[in-house]
């Protein structure tokens, strides 16, 4: 019998009447032949189940699970970046991405949460040798990601991103210098506010989309403003005629940094350090009347000062000034320990006072922002608007420091760190193509991965055998899957 559709409802056909019998030697011969005509009408690779009477499956045991979903989806836009692994361990690089995405942790955690639900067999030791090989690949393999998303999102690269961060270590111990090459863990300034500790530098060009276009690791001790021109150069050999444009904060404003784009032809819009300025400059700015609109520009020779002005940023530097006058009044009404601070005036050795005349000038700056840029024809509140889109290469920063767990803590080799890097830069951009594909339907990366995660086939045994049972898939990740064009 088969159950069909029939009008909106399921009903029971008969497929094949074997017959009738009249006793136990009968029934044997029609069981035998009924089996035998089951055979013809089961599909291939089909699973049997003998259900005994109680309603059980009998012998049928759950013995794992396996991350169907996040291997279809993830493995698929991994893929598509094209990497080849000739010359690297089979597919490991594929497997590590999509483990970074999920679950980020050690690499010995690394190789067991593969072996348990992607059906890895690994060990530690296995993933640090292919580390060592990756970071002898990585600049191929990241040249070929940046041809992937040129070719893919040409639209998203009229203008780089770039930013720097660090990443520091749990060890006491700088590397020293080589012959040849400078030691990678030196301490520095830290952006985690962990001076204390060696770090690395890492700097990062990204496009419109938050995609990363390049990076390159420095010694920890590196000033972020000398890092800026190498990124540039590498992408720039890639795009000879481009008519690229480079957008980056103030840590980058240097009269060599801006005088080496301009040399090389490209437009550029950095932060500005209003209060570094010369005065006559800085007393223009601050006497600017915004009453007739938010924005002014004036002119610095062939370059652009933009000045922006935010009632409600003004307002958090008013609130946040009056907070630390307060407190400084209250340290000093109390005689307490004061360190210097730009609101007091340590004159008089005996006992600080409030320095108004510094609290005023500071006032004066309340609200007001500044960006450089030496484009003629870009619209003032356009170069404000390209500014702003810095936050892609920040997000991008956060999302590989907090979901992806960058900051490779106990990697002490410069391969293996470098390697290390170059799974979290792959693990991000395919996050990012995930966000993109995701986006129509308004699932935010995270929800995707949440999703993915919890689309998990069944591994179950029978006798001796092994079968998947495939995951059900809630809407929106069916709808995710047939947007991508794969089939379950």
């Amino acid at each position: 019998m088969e159950k069909v559709l029939v009008e909106g409802g399921w009903k029971k056909r008969l497929v094949r009447h074997v017959g009738t019998a009249k006793d136990d030697l009968d029934l044997a011969v029609l069981l035998k032949e009924a089996q035998k005509t089951l055979s013809e009408f089961r599909r291939p690779n089909q699973l049997t189940l003998p259900f005994p009477a109680g309603g059980g499956v009998s012998g049928l045991r759950t013995v794992g699970e396996y991350h169907y979903g996040a291997e279809l989806v993830l493995g698929h836009l991994f893929d598509r970046l094209g990497i080849s692994e000739e010359g690297l361990s089979g597919g490991l690089c594929r497997q590590l991405v999509i483990a970074r995405m999920l679950y980020p942790v050690s690499k010995r955690r690394t190789a067991q949460f593969l072996n348990r639900h992607f059906n890895a067999s690994l060990d530690e030791d296995q993933i640090y040798r292919f580390m060592d090989q990756l970071s002898k690949r990585q600049e191929s393999i990241l040249a070929t990601v940046r041809d992937y998303l040129l070719k893919q999102y040409p639209g998203s690269i009229g203008y780089l991103f770039y930013d720097v961060t660090t990443l520091y270590f749990e060890t006491d111990r700088e590397d020293q210098d080589a012959q040849d090459l400078p030691g990678l863990r030196k301490r520095g300034y830290s952006k985690d506010h962990r001076d204390d500790l060696p770090q690395v530098v890492l700097g990062l060009a990204v496009n419109a989309m938050g995609m990363p276009l390049g990076y390159r690791l420095y010694s920890g001790n590196t000033y972020e403003g000398n890092t800026l021109m190498d990124g540039i150069d590498e992408i720039l050999a890639m795009l000879p005629n481009s008519n690229l444009g480079v957008v980056a904060d103030a840590g980058m404003l240097s009269a060599k940094n801006l005088a080496a784009l301009e040399e090389r032809h490209l437009t550029y819009i950095v932060g500005a350090r209003l209060k570094s300025l010369p005065r006559p400059i800085q007393d223009e700015v601050t006497s600017l009347d915004f009453s007739k609109g938010p924005i002014r520009e004036l002119s610095l020779g062939s370059r652009r000062l933009v000045v922006s002005y935010s009632r409600s940023r003004a307002e958090k530097a008013r609130s946040g000034r009056e907070r630390s006058v307060a407190r400084l009044e209250r340290l000093i009404a109390k005689n307490q320990a004061v360190r210097k601070h730009p609101y007091l005036d340590f004159t008089v050795k005996e006992k600080p006072k409030l320095n108004l005349q510094a609290i005023e000038a500071s006032a004066r700056w309340d609200g007001i922002k500044g960006y450089l840029t030496n484009s003629p024809d870009l619209p003032a509140a356009q170069v404000i608007d390209r500014y702003t889109d810095l936050y892609k290469v920040e997000q991008s920063f956060r999302m590989s420091k907090t979901d992806l767990r960058i900051r490779p803590a106990f990697h002490f080799k410069r391969e293996r760190i470098e390697a290390h890097v170059v799974i979290c830069m792959l693990a991000l951009c395919v996050m990012r193509m995930l966000e993109e594909a995701v986006a129509p339907f308004g699932m935010t990366v995270g929800a995707a991965i949440d999703e993915l995660n919890s689309a998990k086939s069944a591994i179950v045994q029978l006798g001796e055998r092994q079968f998947l049972i495939p995951p059900a898939y809630s809407a929106s990740l069916t709808r995710l899957i047939q947007s991508l064009g794969l089939v379950t």
